[in-house]
């Protein structure tokens, strides 16, 4: 009898260019023996997500892996940047000052004039890229692997999940919707931002909703922990951004490991308790390189996507060596303390 392959849900953290870090991770994870069932993802993981269902549905974990690598080619071809190739082979702008100085400028620039440039306000590139590589329509059609994208709603603060038909070119552009750059996207009569804000991703469909998933496995773009802190104006806005994206996911895993340490404990009958007792709890940390990353996440050069690919390929076959043998056995995250120890 075969052995049973480890049911895998996947929480995809966004964080702009960086999503292309999570191409390599997950690139990795298919080769492994896993089971995808299930994927929550925000901003650039709510794409990275769609991308790999709607490869999942057609063509398997080869057709996942090629949906990601197409999303990824389809942003560094129509990146605004692409004429600076050469400028840099790091996914560290701040090592080629012409190109970190250009977005610096763009960065603050944007709040003043998109509401005067509509393709940048109606978030013009972004429909392009995604129309380019992503087949929306198997995206809501499928069953396979359910999707859950988060978006923030701008009057009451909550998150908002679109999942089945729901997600949408237009449930995508509002998970990825950052206000400093684009105008709030309305969908059914309310307005959205940044999924980022308010489920960075949403974890709680993904144990509760009865996926049979044996992992979670949170994917992070952004880390917890960074080496130092600049005094920079620049550097300070990268380590506010990044402590603002973190605060919901570690409330969410906080609150996740304690349940299950309580649910296990005890051994309660209560479903929702042993869904949780059940699942074994995974992070898959981002490296301290990536901190600090506001201005760098904005740089879609196919140098910097390739970069990035690279280092999550990495990182995952680290992380894997590491803690690979957990998967389908126990929580390798047993307290979020363990997480942001330093």
């Amino acid at each position: 009898m075969a052995e049973m392959k480890p049911r895998v849900a996947l929480g995809l953290q966004g964080g702009g260019s960086y999503g292309a870090y999570g191409w390599g991770v997950i690139d990795r994870l298919l080769e492994e023996h896993i089971e995808i069932v299930a994927v929550s993802g925000a901003s650039a993981g709510a794409l990275n997500g769609a991308a790999l269902v709607a490869g999942l549905a057609t063509g398997g974990d080869a057709g996942g892996r090629e949906g990601l690598e197409r999303l990824w080619r389809a942003t560094a071809e129509r990146s605004p940047l692409r004429g600076f190739e050469g400028f840099g082979a790091s996914f560290d702008p701040f090592l080629d000052p012409f190109v970190a100085r250009s977005l610096a400028v763009f960065r603050e620039a944007s709040a003043y004039v998109s509401p005067f440039l509509p393709t940048l306000r109606d978030m013009h590139l972004f429909q392009a890229v995604v129309r380019a590589s992503i087949d929306l329509e198997t995206v809501a059609r499928q069953e396979r692997v359910p999707l859950y994208v988060s978006a923030t709603d701008i009057l009451t603060g909550a998150a908002r999940l679109f999942t089945g038909p729901e997600v949408t070119l237009k449930a995508l552009m509002a998970s990825s919707c950052l206000p400093e750059l684009f105008a709030p996207v309305e969908i059914d009569g309310r307005r959205y931002w940044d999924g980022g804000y308010a489920a960075n991703p949403a974890l709680e469909p993904l144990v509760f909703n009865g996926h049979g998933a044996t992992d979670l496995i949170v994917l992070q773009l952004t880390p917890f922990v960074t080496d130092a802190i600049g005094l920079m104006p620049s550097e300070i806005a990268g380590r506010v951004s990044d402590i603002s994206f973190n605060a919901c996911l570690m409330r969410d895993l906080k609150a996740l490991t304690e349940l299950q340490s309580y649910a296990r404990q005890t051994q309660t009958e209560d479903a929702r308790m042993r869904a949780v007792a059940d699942i074994n709890i995974h992070l898959l940390q981002a490296p301290c390189a990536l901190a600090g990353g506001e201005i760098s996440k904005l740089d879609t050069r196919w140098s910097t996507i390739g970069s990035l690919r690279d280092l999550g390929r990495a990182t995952a076959e680290r992380w894997l060596a590491e803690t690979g043998h957990a998967i389908g056995t126990d929580s390798s995250l047993q307290t979020l303390e363990a997480a942001i120890a330093p």
